[in-house]
């Protein structure tokens, strides 16, 4: 049986929500995105919300390139999911570069 977590906007069906972010993630470019985890909780102010972790490829963590990048890449999961309309839930975006993750070797992030 799977975990459903409760908010207060209704209730996550994490298999759902996992189903419909495989589609968003495979939406992405590969040739900037290595992966993306995310997780569900509560930000600083108690709200439900979704933390997203996207490992770029080192290419696209260039400084010239990365507020494109990130901004994109941000819109395309914020328009595909609607996370807040859908869900009930905030969005929250963090970014690393492949090269940081391998120096970091942070679980979370793999």
């Amino acid at each position: 049986m799977e975990a459903v977590p409760i908010v207060p906007a209704g209730f996550v069906h994490q298999g759902q929500l996992d189903h419909e972010l495989k589609n968003a993630i495979a939406k992405l470019p590969d040739r900037e995105v290595v992966r993306v985890r995310h997780s569900i909780g509560v930000d600083s102010t108690g709200d439900p919300a979704i933390f997203f972790r996207i490992v770029l490829t080192d290419l696209a963590s260039k400084t010239d390139s990365l507020a494109e990048v990130t901004g994109r890449l941000s819109g395309t999961l914020f328009d595909e999911l609607r996370p807040h309309e859908n869900w009930g839930l905030i969005p929250y975006f963090n970014f690393r570069s492949n090269s940081e993750q391998e120096n970091r070797n942070d679980p979370e992030w793999a």
